[in-house]
């Protein structure tokens, strides 16, 4: 009787078990798949709301991966050096911000070398700078007839160039009326859904001046949650910074000693223009192999046509010398990167085709971050990366 009684309470207990084990199961995935089914419902707000800014967040992600490690970082330490009892949270917003005014000061360089060659002078560039803050009509029009002589000038020089004067000038005369009624037109923006180019810009830099101040700790956070140790999280932000650098110092960097020494060797020896071949040779300066060759070559051949032969001569050998000068230099930069920079260059030159068709002019910035980010990213997963970074 007594080992029934037991056998019959052991089974008792092993059902009772089995329940609470059954219904705690239940319960815990009970709770799981409403909220799974709370977050599938909540996409489609949430997918309403992201939509229109898609194109914004990608372009400022895209802009934070590049620029972080070459504007926000230095300034970012030179801060630290300078006020080492700053509080950190404060320094990093302070240098976001700098670090998006001195980008913002980069990308409007092209119109500010526009408007120092038109104003002839640094009291009448300040002047200019001057009227076009106050929306002087006359700052502007020396603007627009800035563009349109210089977009004359390159359509003179290469007459197939696929630029339209009229649509140049217009955009010009849009950007600096934008600029100065900013406010108007970002809230227009924010109302209507009238898209121009300032709302447009001015939301993408707010945008990034956050990713520089807080993106930094949440990939470092992002990367301890996944398990990686607090080594390689360091390995990984060293590995990212050298090979932005490196590989924007191949293209960027180079294709902006390439257009100005196409420059100065059109101006000094040629006599043609220096701004138009500046900008059209740093662009074709990106291309790789022949882009020089794309600009020198109908320089030289102009010469050549007005009968000036031995000046032909002179201009070739004047771009191929120092386009070769300009290729020695890269390679030093960046040896041990480059025994497979040729490779990667051409990746990042295809990156930046398929992301200017892809996304028009923000794909200047999406196609180079893509390719930067995936090859960083096989480089880090494929092994250590200690001894590569030395």
């Amino acid at each position: 009787m007594k080992e029934k009684y037991k056998s019959s309470n052991m089974d008792e207990s092993s059902s009772d078990l089995l329940t609470i084990k059954r219904n705690a199961f239940w319960h815990i995935w009970k709770r799981r798949t409403l909220l799974l089914v709370a977050l599938v419902l909540l996409l489609i707000p949430l997918y309403g709301t992201f939509r229109p800014l898609f194109e914004f967040i990608l372009f400022a992600v895209s802009l934070a991966a590049l620029t972080y490690p070459i504007f926000y970082r230095p300034i970012f330490r030179l801060g630290q050096n300078l006020l080492p009892n700053f509080p950190k949270n404060r320094l990093s917003e302070f240098s976001a911000i700098l670090s998006t005014v001195v980008l913002l000061l980069f990308m409007l360089s092209p119109i500010l070398l526009l408007l120092v060659e038109a104003s002839k002078s640094t009291q009448g560039f300040a002047n200019m700078l001057l009227s076009l803050a106050l929306g002087e009509e006359d700052g502007r029009v020396i603007l627009e007839n800035s563009v349109s002589s210089r977009i004359s000038e390159m359509r003179d020089i290469y007459p197939r160039l696929p630029v339209d004067e009229e649509q140049a000038v217009q955009f010009v005369k849009s950007l600096v009326g934008d600029t100065r009624q900013f406010s108007g037109s970002f809230l227009e923006f924010l109302f209507n859904g009238t898209r121009g180019f300032v709302a447009e810009l001015s939301l993408a830099l707010i945008a990034l001046s956050f990713l520089y101040a807080h993106g930094g700790s949440f990939i470092q956070q992002a990367m301890k949650f996944g398990g990686f140790e607090k080594q390689e999280v360091e390995t990984w932000f060293r590995l990212h910074q050298k090979i932005t650098l490196r590989l924007l110092s191949d293209t960027l960097l180079t294709s902006i000693c390439r257009g100005i020494a196409l420059g100065a060797v059109a101006y000094f020896a040629g006599g043609f223009p220096f701004l138009p071949v500046l900008f059209l040779g740093s662009f074709a300066g990106l291309v790789p192999v022949v882009g020089s060759a794309m600009i020198w070559l109908p320089l030289a051949s102009i010469t050549w046509t007005q009968g000036e032969v031995v000046l032909s001569l002179v201009i070739a050998g004047l771009s191929l010398f120092l386009n070769y000068g300009i290729s020695r230099v890269r390679a030093g930069m960046g040896k041990r990167l480059h025994q497979q920079g040729a490779w990667l260059s051409f990746l990042l030159f295809l990156g930046i085709i398929g992301g200017l068709l892809s996304y028009g002019p923000q794909g200047f910035v999406i196609g180079p971050m893509a390719v930067v980010l995936a090859y960083g990213l096989v480089r880090f997963l494929s092994g250590p990366t200690e001894g590569k970074l030395s």
